[in-house]
């Protein structure tokens, strides 16, 4: 009868056991999965800084064509914000509206929503030349991007954008637009969402790019970086 009885212990220890290691394992392997996110987050984030500092030192080492410089992409991939500048032609002044973005990689593309009935798009219709400021802001997860370290903002780099602004007049393409906005700021529908809401889009033209360290990278279309 001794021997049913150890294989009984047996088995009960082995569940004890397996219950008792169970956490511990699976701690261990988050601890490990997080610390090697964050070695890809610092990681990416010591070759922006290489990229940054390497073309502000000997800029023309670094000509910049289209596509945008990776640190321009990177940036607005993770950014939702910008504080859009238009001017006002008849009062011989400018208007600063802040807006939400989507930046559209594969069509090197930013676009953006806003209502009709708003003095942006009365002057939007008349004029298209903006700028538009971008900066990375620092926040701990308030906009969870999923784990991917690109996705993080830092705080550290700040651009400004000129270009052109125009609105999209085709329906189809202004939905197809519309759906990539809302997907991007999903929190955020009443922006976006509506008969009386048009689409943006911002082609650009040249950018200046700036660190915490103020060092600044100028960029534009035809001449690349100075």
């Amino acid at each position: 009868m001794s021997k049913p009885n150890n294989n009984a212990l047996l088995i009960n220890t082995a569940i004890t056991t397996t219950f008792f290691l169970a956490p511990i394992l699976y701690y261990i392997h988050k601890q490990k999965r997080l610390t090697q996110k964050q070695q890809q987050y610092d990681k990416e984030r010591e070759t922006e800084r290489a990229f940054l500092y390497n073309l502000t030192k000997n800029p023309s080492s670094q000509p910049l064509r289209p596509p945008l410089p990776e640190i321009v992409r990177n940036v607005l991939v993770r950014c939702r914000f910008a504080y859009l500048s238009t001017m006002d032609v008849d009062a011989n002044s400018s208007h600063l509206s802040l807006m939400r973005f989507t930046y559209l990689p594969e069509e090197e593309m930013i676009v953006m929503s806003t209502n009709k009935y708003t003095k942006k798009y009365e002057m939007l219709e008349k004029q298209s030349g903006v700028a538009l400021l971008i900066h990375d802001f620092s926040e701990a997860s308030a906009e969870g991007r999923g784990g991917d370290a690109k996705n993080h903002l830092t705080g550290e780099y700040s651009i400004t954008l000129n270009g052109t602004c125009s609105v999209i007049k085709d329906v189809a393409l202004a939905e197809k637009y519309r759906a990539a906005h809302l997907k991007n700021n999903p929190d955020y529908p009443q922006f976006i969402v509506g008969n009386d809401i048009a689409m943006l889009r911002v082609d650009v033209a040249m950018a200046r790019i700036c660190n915490i360290n103020d060092q600044v990278i100028k960029w534009n279309v035809s001449e690349g970086s100075s």
